[in-house]
Order: structure tokens, then C-alpha cells, then sequence
């Protein structure tokens, strides 16, 4: 921390969902934060934040921050309560977790939670007790399940390339990720690239922000990822342009890939990928041509129906190419996988009396509305699943019910807190001490408070202590203190120097970790081949392979509806977070002309997406960044008055090949235009 004529710069990290994770200096005036930017210090921000983030202060201080606990007077989804005190707020929690408990058994009550916040204390604060309570246990699938599962098949363990190798390549894939609108600090690396006269390629089904600053671009079906991947592969084999004697010092089984590829027929990926055969002849030669690649491999690209085995496709492709040798420019990143903790230190699973039911999060509107025994409780923190979960209608079916109380504890007043029984008020990051790592880099701070809390607010982690003593529980988990819990699971970590040391109550410098591989191959620094063929099963198949789709295949589905939907991000938004900025808009969706046409819609005029699970409105763009047969709705807004349904209420329960998570990008959909618009 910095004074400057009574005003003060203190450090601390983004606590958001991106891989960036960066750096902040804060302003501070008189107790109140006036500014945030980037700190010039951290290795990777390097003076720089999103827009996002640099007015992050318009929610700490907004006219929609929830700042005290307060009890619904209304319908439920009306929005409507009274202030209520702590006191108040916790006796009333403890009883109806007790009754609960009491009368239906704790896995009646349905814990949702996810990565509002990604500090380590925040992010895990209610799992001591949820353990204890022998509450249902949520898997967290909601975002990178599939990936890391297709990853970690042919991988695993091992960290990511850093970012900073991109700067020496000579050709910069982009897959699946839009580099200029989630992962912005990389795009110095590919500038630093392209400088020295690097290219370059963007693999994705739209031109979005990243394909128009692209110098190459190859437009890809939703969910063709992986056919494309092998595809190349194929090529490489028929071209004679694999290294052999490489793929025998870094890898294993690679023998069963080659014999499936030479046997299956073109036509199958091109049909698959949306690629022609010259197309993928050109990605293949100048793969070949470019032995100097770094591969950014985006998350988004795995939430269909083949999303783990595009990853597994993608991962293997850069094992032929040799990416894992550790040359200069040579390298792979999906996540950093920078720091690892002992996450019992976080989480306590020794308090459960015995294991208790999983419900996956992109199950949240069956574990609502249709499981038994039914759900009696529900718990929601660092997550706001009426926007964020998939086919939202029947999670707001769910939420709806009286039989139903639902705890919501929140920042601002969200869709989903509308629905709340009881409505607690949470800190910002800019008020709370927590400790946080990123997925697309390699540095480590423990960082704390910036300010006061706002109103009555409570952290996600004093909460839950609170609420464990009014329920009478002394078990050592919930006696701990922050930095008590900070201390043991930093002692668990590996990354940190061994020469680094935890002082209580201080805030760390960046800590770079000791698992980023720089010029060391997987094999020296890991010890650990790549392996093409892995175990499998009838539903997994042991080596990278073509796959279907589930609901893009579906005839009857297609016949009704005929557009394919995807979900991509919003510039201005992070998944759901910041909707608060943007009251009564729904967002747009880009449709091709030739669609525009067959549809009677023009730019501009407001349209109805729907399907068999129900109905959105947003404004039509008409534009050839997409294909025809895809429309393309970038953004989670908030539900509004004039339209009460959001993106999600189009999305499926269904789950992807493996590591059941989410299908965000698979829907179809039919769309009209709105009469009188």
C-alpha cells in the first residue's frame, strides 16, 4: 500500500471467472474507492484492466447493492422485502436449515455455488457446512468440466504452456477462444508475435472481435472442433509430415489413432467440421510449415455434446506437431493448472457423517422441480443460477415453488435474489482478504481488503462461520479465522518457491509459480508422455475420434427448428455478472442476410427465439460474421419486466460426452419477427 497526499493505492486481484485473474491498484479517498487500474507490477497485467473492471466501483456503490439482510414480503420473483437485522436473518436460517434437516434429512437441502468469486476462501466457504449439515453436494461441471476431463485423458497433470511462449511463435492459434474479449492480456504475446511478422489463425464458428483482427480465419461447425483437429491430422499422415521419431520420444499409442484415421473416409470431416478438404489441407500445411506454433485453446469450444472430445482432438493434434518438446514459440494452453492445493484444507469433506447425493448444476431445473426426495432448501451464493444454469424456465419453475425457501446471498439484487425467502447482503472482493491464483497464467497473491464493507455486508466465508455457530457447531473448521485457513491450505500448495513465507495479515507480492515450463519438454520437466490411447469404455471411446451430434443431429428437433443457436460471450459482461448496467435490454443476436430474409427480419427490429423449452426476445443484427442455418447471441442479460425469460431459458439439460457438463452451445431454435417491431 501506497499514501499520496491522504489518498491511498492498495493492491488486489480481480476475483472474476477470466483467466486473466489480474492485477488492480485501488484508489482509495477518505474510505472510498474512486478508482481502479491495472498494477504495473503484476507479471501479466502489466498496467492494464478490462473496461469491465475499471468500473467495477459503479457496483460496489450502485443503487442496486444489496446492503442488508432482508426477508421477502412478496410474490415470489417480485423483488419485494423488508429489512430485517443479522440477528434476525441468522435465527431465522438456522431454524429452517434445522427443520429441514429435521423433517426431510439434509440432502433436502440443495447448496448452488460457483465462481462469483474465485478467491480460494470465498469461492469454498460454505462446504465445511454444507458437510456437516449432510447437505446434497453440487458438481461443479457449469463450466470447464468437459475440457478439463478431455485434457487431463491424454495429460494429465501437466500445466499449460505459458503464455508468454506465444511471443516467439511463428503462428498463433486461436481455438475457440475470442482472445480480445475474454482473455486480453494474451493479446500482448500475439501482438509482441505478429511484430515479428508471426500470423495469426482463428478457428471458430462466427467472426467475432478476435477473427476481425485475425490475419488467417477458418470458420468452423459448432461443435467441429475436433473432426477439424483430426482431420489435420489425417492430412498430415497422407503428406508423410508427421515427425515419427518424435511422436516415439513424447508419446504412446499413437499406432490405434493412425490405423482409425486412415480407415475413416474424408467426407466424414468435412461433413463433421464444416471444413472442405482444401480447407483443411491448408490448415495442415501451414501447421506443417509453422513448426514454431502456440495453440490457445478456448473453454467455450467443450460445452457441446462433443465438447471433451474436441479438447481430447485438439490436445492430440498438438502432439503431433511436437508442441510439447519446450522449443522456443512451440507450446499449448488451455489452463495454466498453475498452482495445486490440498482443496480438503478448503472444504472439509472429514465432516460429512456419510457421502450424500451429487446433483449436477446443469441438472439445477430437474433437481428443482422433478427429484426425489424433493429439494426443500435452497442455498445460493457467488452464483446467480436463474441466469447462468441451463433451460432457466424450469429453474424458475423450481424457484417458484412454496414448498421451496431459498437463501440468496448476493451483491446486487439479481434475478435469482428476486426469488429469495431470505436475502442476505455480500461483500465485493474490494471488501474481503482472500487468495487468488488465475488459470491463464502463472502468478499467485494473497491480497486484502481495499475498504470497509458497504452496509451490513458479510463475506461469503463470515457467513457461513456465523451461521455454523448459531446452529451450535465447534468442529475446528468453524472456529478458524481467515488467515487460519489461508495458512493451512497455502502450506498444502504446489508452485510456491520454497523460500516463499505466509505472514499472517499481510498481503503477498506476486508469487510466480515454480510449475511454469519454460524451454523444458512435458517428458524432462514431467515426466509424462502423451498417449493417444487411453482407457475407455462403451461410452468413451479410448482414443480421439469422430462423434455425432446430439441435439444438431436430431431430425425431428431440426425439422421444427431450424436454426442452430450458440451463446458466446459479451464484452461487457462476465457470464452474468454486471447485468445490473444494462436494465430492460435483452441483447442482440446476429443472423446471416440469407436467414434475415427467409425470416422476414430486418437489422434492428426485435425478434423471438424459441424451442420446445421456451422463448427470448432480443434485437436481430443482421450481418455475415455469421453463417446461415447459425444465429449467434453473445451475452447473458438479465431477465427484464417486458421480456421475464433470458438466453438460457433456449439451453438444455443435456450434458457433453464427458465429465457431464453443460451443452450451452448446442441448441436449435426457431426465430420470428415480434409484430409491431
Amino acid at each position: 500500500m501506497k499514501q499520496e497526499n491522504g489518498i491511498e493505492y492498495k493492491k488486489t486481484i480481480c476475483p472474476l471467472d477470466c483467466p486473466d485473474s489480474c492485477g488492480i491498484i485501488a484508489k482509495v479517498d477518505n474510505g472510498t474507492v474512486v478508482s481502479l487500474k491495472g498494477d504495473p507490477d503484476h507479471p501479466y497485467t502489466q498496467g492494464y484492466i478490462c473496461r469491465k473492471m475499471r468500473s467495477y466501483i459503479e457496483r460496489v456503490y450502485s443503487s442496486e447493492r444489496v446492503l442488508y439482510p432482508q426477508l421477502r414480503v412478496g410474490e415470489k420473483g417480485e423483488g419485494k422485502f423488508k429489512r430485517i437485522s443479522w440477528d434476525e436473518a441468522l435465527e431465522i436460517f438456522a431454524r429452517k436449515v434445522t427443520e429441514v434437516r429435521e423433517t426431510y434429512g439434509g440432502e433436502a437441502i440443495l447448496p448452488y455455488q460457483y465462481a462469483g468469486n474465485m478467491g480460494a476462501i470465498n469461492k469454498n466457504a460454505g462446504y465445511a457446512l454444507y458437510h456437516k449439515l449432510g447437505a446434497s453436494r453440487i458438481l461443479e461441471t457449469i463450466c470447464s468440466a468437459a475440457a478439463g476431463a478431455g485434457m487431463a485423458m491424454h495429460l494429465p497433470d501437466v500445466p499449460g504452456s505459458p503464455p508468454e511462449v506465444a511471443e516467439d511463435a511463428d503462428l498463433i492459434v486461436a481455438w475457440g477462444i475470442n482472445i480480445k474479449v475474454t482473455n486480453i492480456h494474451f493479446w500482448q504475446y500475439v501482438a509482441a508475435a505478429r511484430k515479428r511478422g508471426a500470423k495469426l489463425l482463428v478457428i471458430d464458428p462466427y467472426k467475432n472481435d478476435t477473427v476481425k483482427s485475425a490475419d488467417l480465419y477458418i470458420p468452423v461447425q459448432p461443435g467441429g472442433d475436433g473432426a477439424l483437429a483430426l482431420g489435420a491430422i489425417k492430412l498430415l499422415l497422407e503428406s508423410r509430415l508427421i515427425d515419427r521419431q518424435m511422436l516415439e520420444k513424447q508419446t504412446t499409442g499413437f499406432d490405434a489413432l493412425e490405423k482409425y484415421l486412415r480407415a475413416t473416409p474424408w467426407d466424414e470431416f468435412t461433413r463433421l467440421s464444416g471444413v472442405e478438404k482444401s480447407g483443411i489441407e491448408q490448415f495442415a500445411q501451414l501447421l506443417a510449415g509453422h513448426p514454431k506454433t502456440f495453440i490457445r485453446i478456448g473453454i467455450g469450444l467443450s460445452r457441446n455434446s462433443r465438447g471433451g472430445m474436441s479438447v481430447r482432438s485438439i490436445a492430440s493434434l498438438g502432439a503431433v506437431l511436437g508442441l510439447l518438446d519446450g522449443q522456443d514459440g512451440k507450446g499449448m494452453l488451455l489452463s495454466s493448472k498453475s498452482f495445486t492445493g490440498d482443496s480438503s484444507k478448503l472444504r472439509f469433506p472429514e465432516l460429512m457423517e456419510k457421502p450424500t447425493r451429487h446433483i449436477n448444476m446443469a441438472h439445477l431445473g430437474h433437481a428443482l422441480t422433478s427429484l426425489k426426495p424433493p429439494v426443500k432448501m435452497f442455498i445460493s451464493y457467488n452464483c446467480n443460477p436463474l441466469c447462468v444454469a441451463p433451460d432457466a424456465s424450469i429453474v424458475r419453475k423450481g424457484l417458484e415453488r412454496d414448498d421451496l425457501f431459498t437463501v440468496v446471498h448476493e451483491q446486487v439484487m439479481t434475478p435469482t435474489a428476486r426469488y429469495a425467502d431470505l436475502l442476505l447482503p455480500a461483500t465485493t472482493f474490494l471488501e474481503n482478504r482472500d487468495l487468488y491464483t488465475g488459470y491463464g497464467h502463472f502468478q499467485f497473491g494473497v491480497v486484502d481488503s481495499v475498504i470497509e464493507p458497504l452496509g451490513e455486508a458479510k463475506s461469503n466465508f463470515q457467513l457461513f462461520q456465523d451461521l455454523a455457530g448459531k446452529l451450535g457447531f465447534t468442529d475446528e473448521p468453524f472456529r478458524q479465522t481467515v488467515d487460519d485457513r489461508l495458512s493451512a491450505y497455502i502450506a498444502t500448495i504446489e508452485g510456491l518457491p520454497p523460500n516463499f513465507e505466509f505472514i499472517p495479515d499481510k498481503p503477498t507480492e506476486w508469487i510466480t509459480s515454480t510449475r511454469k515450463r519454460l524451454s523444458e519438454s512435458v517428458i524432462d520437466c514431467w515426466q509424462t508422455f502423451f498417449a493417444f490411447n487411453v482407457e475407455g469404455d462403451e461410452q468413451t471411446p479410448s482414443i480421439p475420434c469422430l462423434l455425432e451430434a446430439d441435439e444438431f443431429s436430431n431430425k425431428d428437433l431440426c425439422s421444427r427448428f431450424p436454426l442452430q443457436l450458440i451463446t458466446p460471450p459479451h464484452i461487457d459482461l462476465l457470464n452474468s455478472t454486471f447485468g445490473e448496467r444494462y436494465p430492460e435490454e435483452s441483447g442482440t443476436v446476429l443472423i446471416h442476410p440469407n436467414d434475415a430474409e427467409i425470416y422476414n427480419i430486418t437489422d434492428g427490429c426485435v425478434v423471438k427465439i424459441y424451442n420446445h423449452r421456451g422463448g427470448v426476445n432480443r434485437v436481430a443484427k443482421v450481418t455475415e460474421d455469421t453463417r446461415q442455418g447459425l444465429i449467434v447471441a453473445e451475452g447473458i442479460f438479465w431477465q427484464t419486466a417486458s421480456c421475464p425469460a433470458g438466453i438460457n431459458d433456449l439451453t438444455s439439460q443435456k450434458t457433453t460426452d464427458i465429465a457431464a457438463g453443460p451443452t450451452f452451445h448446442e441448441s436449435l431454435v426457431a426465430i420470428t419477427p415480434i409484430d409491431g417491431h
